[in-house]
């Protein structure tokens, strides 16, 4: 989709109170809204240039609006546990494990921890693992994340993340750990073992994540084995919504009647639209924007 001048001079105008109203630097809020800080500036400062921002990322960013604006959320045993296993890496100073398939809402409520923990004066880093391919942009991607960046060789950017966080009370939140695939996870060994005892770490991804290790260690892989002994405790694993979380989001967002019927599955012949077509709390949101959706109306006059 291409955004027109006006549509993303009022998307930036909205990034820019965000921005204002989260009190982290711009880096600090890029990392959150996993948007480069360089690019961030471009939205903010100049979003009527033309090509300087791709439609990619306009889209990226209609969706962080979106998500902040047009989603009411629930309390669910997903983010009880996502929550309680934060709270406990923090003052504890451990490093816990998160999982679930996508869409049981491991980022959002990691995001939500985040947001809730900041407004109560708690520093909680979120770093995004995604897009990870080498140790060194791992590295690098968490030392723009806890904006302490140096350029320089691993061995002393790791001392440099070290000293920083000495310095420091916080959680480290390392989100989409799965994306690390082979080889590349053994790197969460020299972050836990840099970090011991300093701060918490959150390590949240799919079920991959675990049998990555687990494959590697049984195997007597380089360093499989020591990565995951430094993971403390058994790793907490999130569940696909009840009908009773569904029905409760649903009503949160205003959904009732004849299309709360619908989305619930009461509706034989329009079951293919209810959420049990893709069990999770990505497939309630989709079932919300589909309703949306077909609210909106098309002028086909030529």
């Amino acid at each position: 989709m291409t955004y027109t001048k006006e549509q993303r001079a009022a998307m930036s105008a909205k990034v820019s109170a965000m921005l204002s109203e989260s009190g982290l630097s711009q880096n600090k809020f890029s990392a959150r809204v996993n948007i480069s800080p360089a690019m961030l500036t471009h939205i903010i400062n100049s979003p009527e240039k033309d090509g300087l921002v791709g439609d990619g990322t306009w889209e990226v960013v209609s969706k962080l609006l979106a998500e902040k604006e047009g989603y009411n959320a629930v309390v669910t045993a997903n983010l009880k546990k996502v929550y309680d296993t934060c709270e406990r890496a923090y003052q504890l100073k451990k490093p816990m494990v998160v999982l679930g398939e996508g869409g049981l809402g491991k980022t959002f409520a990691l995001k939500k921890y985040q947001e809730k923990s900041e407004r109560r004066g708690k520093t909680v880093i979120y770093f995004d693992a995604a897009t990870v391919r080498t140790r060194k942009q791992f590295v690098v991607g968490l030392m723009q994340a806890l904006d302490c960046y140096e350029a320089g060789i691993i061995s002393a950017q790791m001392d440099k993340i070290t000293d920083y966080i000495k310095r420091r009370d916080l959680l480290l939140v390392i989100d989409e750990v799965s994306a690390l695939e082979g080889h590349l996870v053994t790197v969460l060994k020299d972050i836990m073992t840099a970090l011991k005892d300093l701060c918490g770490i959150v390590l949240s991804g799919t079920p991959y994540f675990i049998n990555n290790l687990n494959r590697g260690a049984a195997q007597n892989f380089h360093l499989y084995s020591e990565t995951r002994d430094r993971l403390f405790m058994l790793p907490e694993r999130l569940e696909k919504p009840t009908e009773q979380e569904a029905r409760a989001i649903f009503e949160a967002n205003g959904i009732t009647g004849d299309k709360l019927d619908i989305v619930m599955g009461k509706n034989a012949a329009l079951s293919q639209y209810s959420w049990r077509s893709k069990p999770t709390f990505r497939g309630i949101r989709d079932c919300i924007d589909m309703l949306q959706m077909l609210s909106i109306k098309t002028d086909y006059e030529l």
